[in-house]
């Protein structure tokens, strides 16, 4: 499907925008070939497209495999139905059809490609070329020297009989008489016909003719000339036909004042006089030899100026330089060639090419091709073709037109582009002067002759163009005869109604009939040259392949200047403008070639048509340079071009086809590029269209065209950046209010362009004096946007810093209170007193304008501390504090600032690392301040008492952890506190980061720079101490009860292996770390505005790469698909068989060097991810059994990864990890170690509280059908986050006081999920319904269902639906949604002599599509069952190593096991021996045979 505006620019087409678009869709409608057709989870509100969502022709979705309408034996008969009664969801055939014929991408849009940065090497300036003229010099006078000495020949020439005569196409002697008067009238008539053959060429420049001149008229007339010139171009054409050759010393020659005698000229002597800059033209035999002797005279005028600047230093001031080598020659031949003397040629064979080019190239083709079909066509008629040059639609004027765009094109081929700029571009003189030199070059060659050129100009008589010139040349003469007798018939009847005239009333004369020149009077059949060309490079742009840079790009398209010259045309200006359209769509290259070809000037006279068809393409175009180059903002107000586009923006003037929205965000782009740091353009759109504010405000109500959203908030703010009076017209629109409506806009750059304009709204007017309704406003707005802190956007929360460094940047004294008051307080949160307690501490209540001192004007001390968390603030509103001793701690408190104090706090420790770097900067610019103040002193203080505190609770805090958070927590980790609420700054402080968070580690990083950075490797592995596994001190002893509600490896007392060394934290694209060594700055400047710019350089009239049938991406994608369905298809017959078949043959086992608390195999690629008790997380071959691939996590100390998942497995995977301070992350590229990057991060739950005592974490479901991330754990509730739109779009009430320790949901249509507790509960809910409602089922009776830790609750993608759950003590329930109680139960054998028996079940894995699950227990043992009997297929347990930690017990518990979800595969491992068995099921005997036949293939695709 072609991207942009394609449709738009083709009649009767639609465009559909390229960005994504929330659509209303019924899922009937769906279809396999509508790529932006949403998937059919609710026939509801879905995103579909690019925005976060790719729906492209492919293999089935990670919900399918194994699904089928009914499983059936071997004879075809229905054997099973499916459980929970959804038989139904798969008896829709054509939803089936759709859901296996499509697939869902998520997390690939180009703001996560890009992290919402340009790429580093991008340079605005570089990305376009020095297109324009900046030296543009033009030849405003002319000298045409002509010796001919008519009847005297020169001693050196011996002429042929009969030879050429004519010179300007006059016989200087005639046939019939010879005398003087004769010669002299046609001497007079060849200077008055050279002139008006120049003329032709420029009207403009001022022509002197000098027939026969001599030497003192030559020095008179070039001296005078050049002083009235100036420092302008001369030309100088010089006619020597009539006078010798010139000397090899380098002289010309001229006449004395008798004739009688030859004068020669020193070239030396003629620069001298005509000075520089000048055009030459030597029309004489051997002037080749011109050209050498003038260039060594230029070395010694230059050497010559030299000398004198040295010996005059005062005079390069007073004078310009002359620039001698500032010369263009245009010679005839070489120096030891003579001028062709044939007859049927002009005499001035190369003035005639160069000045009268088309009466000559009809003449060379009439003598070189004589056309014996038609006799009347001679060598004459070359100059009776009808009509002028100068009017394009008569057979002359087309002709020239064709020969103009031939000549254009040949030379841009084949010349270096730098001289095609200077003798093509400069001036228009030169222009037709170097055009019909190639015409010469053609034309003398066939003669003996090869004209010479200075700068030397390539060869170009070969080049295929002029065969096309040819056939138009011959389709022209074969009309010539009909069309002259045609003219002379018209002639003939306008004489005859002459005599009528003389009958006239009062005598009075009608007009004389002009004789018919144009072709609408002439019966002409035009050429069919430029519709052809056209057709050409219309071939040529459905071949270009899609790229923005020019890698692959040997050569331009040939046609493109004679796309150009099409413009001139009315008649094919549409279908040459939506060509050219596309040829700009293919990227920055393709704009720098049309600018440089010259486009810039057709295109600016074009914004005066008033062509409604021709606005879609203009648009496109404009939008595509100033992408590209911004310098066009003065030619725009220069001729007020910018309201060609405000027009359309303004609804004033419609687009009759296409997508006018998008053509509306283009105009939108145009705009602001026009009013981007231009003032003068700022108030010209201002003054001309002060509706273009309350225009753009309603498109932001356009719904259905994100693109124009998101352009007319980028274009307001454009507008009133840093100019008030656009500020103050906005304010008056309520513009700002409209704007911050959209902060929940479904696509997150729409969001962002929100706050960039917000931003660019608050940052004008900074310094000034403050109006109060304009600080209420903006307080509002600061208040409003806090929200957007737990935007699950890195590109949002990027721009959300920006817009608070501006605000706090404005409003710093205010800020500056709210940071004191906030240390105050958490000082004495933290040593336990009252919030309003007094400290004794003298000054503390010093006035922020002691002495005289105001923070505005605080000078930076050295005692600067670099500090990541943030306190900021410094004052631009002259704000003060009370002088009293007695501090007030209530002069922020629940004010705006205190509000954005806290936010930018929070996300100094973003899980992004651009997030925390740009808050961490804006914190240390108001702790610096801080410091800087009066009150540094005492703030020094309070920091460090603050330090004190959190080390002494450091030590109190890490004999409280569990064994695993425990040993976690001895590392040193940056921290990631969640954002701040009421709840939690009741529970004691701030700072108060998470439950098993240290708060030293939060002090340390605020004076370590980046919140993310990462600790160095400790130098040794460290070992949990025997202290360390000490439970806290109880006031009761713990009851069986209680330990049932204890996460199962609560009680446990096993060292674990050490551990690894650490592992690098992937980066974010394009991340550029902070410079440390540079103070922290305010207001941080934003880079959206460029980022999203790039969207006009990139192609979007058609398909991706990716999507392009033969691109190395769609093959790749094409055999991934075939390689998946070989999987599922091999593997489906035998997940029968595994319900009855044993399951403890080992296929596999790896040291992966720490306890796997996690892992996850990938449904197709040979991958198995774990992770351990920290942070590091491996990724395994497990065919190879290497480990391909390690990275961290870059959770904070005490925290670990609780969950994996892979989203987009249809094609290339990422890697969803969620950890337990409440934080997902996505990192692509995971199984390469060099190319692994992050994606996107966010924090998904923002208030962890611990329940009932009890340590879930955080664990999150994904369904990739509809991308939705279900997230749960210590909360209470359950948080759906829409992974397109990258917003939470519900909170489900979990309506329970425990903790979430389990998610499973329906992949299928998306609707139900269950979730399991910590006190044995499971619940069902159904996201149709509302949020207080959405509960439809919960099993809580203890004495038939669960009674303790739910350890995992499961919902089959595959096979018979089967919901299965267990609970630490060992029962296992199968379930039916419709039913009350559990379909099948499975209760633990009583064990009396093993401590802690009601804790042995510790892990659940079940088979996506195979009826078996396994259980993983304390026992060190692995049990699989099967699901339709409960039955025990096998118990066996994993191999560990004989090299333990000494005193390790045998039977360590198992802490992980997974299924491959196709495969009869599983992995487990255990706490106290970093390694992983793989087994497998006896029937995947039958799986080898199976799929032998197929894997050859895979693999040699993988090599």
């Amino acid at each position: 499907m072609a991207r942009g505006a394609t449709d738009a620019l083709s009649p009767g087409g639609t465009s559909r925008h390229p960005q994504p678009v929330l659509d209303v869709l019924p899922h009937a409608k769906s279809t396999p070939q509508s790529p932006e057709s949403g998937s059919d989870e609710d026939g509801g509100l879905h995103m579909p497209g690019p925005n976060g969502v790719h729906s492209r022709p492919g293999p089935p979705s990670r919900a399918l495999p194994g699904v089928t309408l009914n499983d059936t034996d071997g004879d075809g008969e229905e054997t099973v139905c499916i459980r929970h009664g959804w038989e139904t969801q798969l008896q829709d055939r054509e939803r089936a059809t759709l859901l296996s014929q499509n697939f869902f991408m998520y997390y690939e849009e180009k703001r996560h490609e890009t992290a919402g940065n340009p790429p580093p090497e991008y340079d605005p300036k570089a990305i376009v070329s020095d297109w324009r003229m900046k030296d543009r010099l033009k030849t405003t006078a002319a000298i045409l020297a002509v010796c001919l000495n008519v009847g005297v020949d020169p001693p050196d020439v011996i002429k042929t009989d009969p030879c050429a005569k004519l010179e300007c196409w006059v016989n200087p002697i005639p046939p019939d008489t010879s005398s003087n008067q004769q010669s002299n009238n046609s001497k007079a008539q060849i200077g008055k016909n050279l002139q008006s053959q120049y003329e032709n060429l420029s009207l403009r420049s001022r022509y002197r003719v000098m027939l026969d001149p001599t030497i003192e008229e030559l020095r008179r007339y070039t001296t005078s000339l050049r002083r009235t010139t100036h420092a302008e171009r001369i030309l100088f054409h010089y006619n020597g036909h009539g006078v010798p050759k010139p000397t090899a010393s380098g002289e010309i020659w001229c006449f004395n004042r008798g004739y009688t005698q030859y004068i020669p000229i020193s070239l030396y002597d003629i620069q001298e006089w005509v000075g520089a800059p000048g055009v030459w033209v030597w029309d004489c035999s051997a002037s080749g030899g011109i050209i050498k002797g003038f260039l060594e005279g230029v070395k010694k005028h230059n050497a010559n100026q030299q000398e004198a600047l040295a010996q005059h230093p005062n005079r390069a001031q007073q004078q310009t330089p002359i620039k001698w080598d500032d010369c263009i020659h245009l010679a005839a031949c070489r120096d030891n060639e003579v001028l062709p003397t044939n007859p049927n040629l002009p005499a001035d064979l190369f003035t005639s090419c160069l000045t009268t080019p088309i009466a000559m190239a009809l003449r060379f083709f009439i003598l070189q091709n004589p056309i014996p079909s038609n006799p009347a066509i001679t060598p004459d008629t070359a100059r009776a073709i009808p009509g002028k040059v100068s009017e394009r639609r008569t057979p002359l004027g087309e002709l020239n037109w064709i020969f103009t765009a031939i000549t254009d094109t040949i030379a841009w081929n084949i010349f270096p582009p730098a001289l095609f700029k200077k003798l093509f571009r400069q001036d228009l003189m030169i222009a037709a002067l170097s055009r019909n030199f190639l015409l010469a070059q053609r034309v003398m060659r066939m003669y003996h002759c090869h004209p010479q050129s200075w700068p030397q100009m390539p060869d170009t008589h070969h080049h295929a163009l002029w065969r096309s010139w040819d056939l138009a040349v011959e389709l022209v003469l074969n009309q010539v005869p009909r069309l002259i007798e045609q003219q002379k018939s018209e002639q003939a009847v306008a004489a005859e109604t002459a005599p009528l005239t003389n009958g006239q009333p009062n005598g009075v004369t009608p007009p004389d009939p002009q004789p018919p020149q144009s072709s609408l009077e002439l019966d002409y059949v035009h050429s069919d040259f430029f519709a052809d060309q056209l057709s050409a490079f219309e071939v040529y742009l459905s071949a270009a392949p899609a790229t923005s840079d020019d890698a692959g790009y040997a050569e331009p398209p040939v046609q493109l200047p004679i796309v150009l010259q099409v413009l001139l045309s009315q008649v094919h200006r549409l279908r040459a403008l939506i060509l050219l359209s596309k040829f700009l769509d293919l990227g920055p290259w393709a704009v720098n070639l049309a600018l440089r070809i010259g486009i810039f000037p057709y295109v600016l006279k074009l914004l005066q048509s008033q062509a409604v068809e021709l606005k879609p393409p203009m648009i496109f175009i404009w939008a595509r340079m100033l992408a590209v180059d911004q310098s066009c903002q003065a030619d725009l107000l220069r001729d007020n071009g910018y309201t060609y586009f405000t027009s359309v923006l303004n609804n004033a003037s419609g687009i009759p086809q296409g997508n006018i929205a998008e053509h509306r965000a283009m105009c939108a782009f145009v705009i602001a590029m026009f009013c981007k740091d231009f003032p003068p353009g700022q108030q010209a759109v201002l003054e001309s269209n002060p509706e273009i504010v309350e225009c753009c405000l309603q498109h932001l109500l356009d719904m259905e065209n994100p693109l124009l959203r998101q352009w007319s908030c980028l274009c307001l703010g454009n507008m009133w950046a840093d100019f008030q009076p656009a500020k103050k017209l906005g304010f008056m629109c309520r513009a700002h209010a409209r704007i911050r409506d959209r902060s929940h806009d479904p696509v997150p750059e729409v969001r962002a362009a929100c706050l960039d304009a917000l931003t660019n709204f608050v940052r004008t007017g900074t310094g000034e004096a403050i109006d109060t309704a304009v600080l209420l406003e903006e307080e509002t707005l600061a208040s409003v946007v806090i929200a957007m802190g737990m935007d699950g956007s890195i590109m949002v929360r990027k721009e959300l810093t920006i817009f608070y460094s501006t605000f706090i940047r404005k409003y710093e004294g205010r800020v500056l209170v709210a940071a004191w008051e906030q240390l105050l307080e958490e000082r004495d949160k933290r040593s336990g007193k009252a919030e309003d307690g007094r400290d004794g501490s003298q000054g503390e209540g010093v006035d922020l304008r002691e002495n005289g001192h105001n923070v505005n004007g605080h000078a930076r001390t050295n005692h600067q501390r670099n500090v990541s968390f943030a306190l900021t603030e410094a004052a631009t509103t002259g704000s003060s504090v009370s002088t009293s001793r007695s501090p007030s701690r209530t002069l922020s408190k629940k004010t705006v600032y205190r509000a954005v104090w806290r936010q930018i706090l929070s996300m100094s420790a973003d899980p992004h690392p651009e997030v925390a770097r740009n808050a961490s900067i804006t914190s240390d610019y108001i702790i610096n301040a801080l410091l800087d103040s009066p009150l540094g002193e005492h703030a020094h203080g309070i920091l460090d008492e603050i330090v004190k505190l959190g080390l002494k609770r450091d030590n109190n805090t890490l004999h409280g952890m569990d064994g695993i958070t425990r040993q976690g927590s001895r590392d040193v980790r940056p921290q990631t506190p969640p954002s701040p609420t009421a709840s939690m700054a009741s529970r004691g402080g701030y700072f108060e980061l998470s439950r098993t968070a240290s708060v030293t580690q939060a002090v340390k990083t605020w004076f370590g720079g980046s919140a993310r950075t990462p600790e160095p490797p400790l130098p040794s592995p460290i070992m949990r101490s025997a202290t360390g596994n000490q439970m806290p001190y109880r006031s009761r002893p713990l009851t069986p009860r209680d330990a049932a509600m204890l996460p199962p490896n609560a009680l446990d007392h096993f060292t674990g292996p050490p551990h690894q060394s650490r592992a690098p934290i992937p980066k974010s694209p394009y991340y550029i770390p902070r410079d440390l060594s540079q103070p922290a700055d305010v207001p941080l400047k934003s880079n959206f505005f460029v980022w999203a710019s790039s969207y006009f350089r990139e192609p979007q009239m058609r398909s991706s790469e990716t999507d392009e049938p033969g691109s190395i991406d769609y093959n790749e994608r094409l055999w991934r698909r075939n390689r998946n369905d070989k999987i599922i298809a091999g593997t489906q017959p035998l997940k029968k068989a595994a319900g009855s078949q044993r399951w403890d043959v080992p296929c596999g086992y790896f040291g992966i060097g720490a306890a796997p608390m996690e892992m996850v195999f990938h449904q197709f690629e040979p991958h198995l991810v774990t992770s351990d008790d920290r942070d590091s997380i491996a990724v395994w071959d497990w065919e190879t059994q290497k480990q391909i691939g390690r990275f961290s996590n870059g959770n904070p100390d005490g925290s670990r990864v609780t969950e994996l998942r892979f989203i987009n497995e249809d094609d290339q995977a990422m890697l969803m990890t969620g950890s337990s301070d409440g934080v997902i992350k996505i990192f692509k590229n995971y199984d390469d170690a060099k190319k692994v990057e992050l994606a996107s991060s966010f924090r998904a739950l923002s208030d962890l509280v611990v329940s009932d005592n009890q340590n879930a974490g955080l664990v999150f479901d994904w369904q990739q059908g509809q991308g939705r991330v279900l997230v749960a754990g210590d909360d209470r509730v359950v948080r759906v986050w829409q992974a397109a739109h990258e917003l939470f779009i519900v909170d489900i009430p979990a309506r329970s006081g425990s903790c979430i320790t389990s998610l499973t949901s329906d992949q299928v249509e998306g609707n139900i999920f269950i979730a399991g507790f910590g006190n044995g509960t499971v619940r069902a809910y159904d996201q149709r319904m509302s949020a207080r409602d959405s509960m439809i089922m919960a099993w809580v009776d203890q004495k038939t269902d669960h009674r303790s830790w739910i350890v995992g609750v499961h919902l089959q993608r595959g096979g018979m639906r089967e919901l299965i759950s267990a609970e630490s003590n060992g029962g296992v329930r199968l379930w039916d949604i419709r039913n009350r109680k559990a379909v099948h139960a499975l209760n633990p054998p009583s064990q009396p002599g093993v401590r802690n028996a009601q804790r042995q079940l510790r892990t659940l894995a079940v088979h996506e599509h195979a009826p078996v699950f396994a259980t993983g227990g304390a026992d060190h043992n692995i049990r699989v069952y099967n699901t339709t009997e409960l039955k025990r297929l096998s118990a066996m347990e994993p191999y560990m190593s004989l090299w333990r930690t000494t005193n390790t017990a045998r039977n360590a518990p198992i802490t992980a096991t997974a299924f491959h979800p196709h495969r009869l595969m599983m992995a487990c491992g255990a706490v106290n021996d970093g390694h992983v068995n793989l087994f497998k099921c006896e029937a995947e005997k039958m799986e080898k045979g199976t799929l032998d036949g197929g894997m050859g293939l895979v693999e040699e695709w993988r090599g």
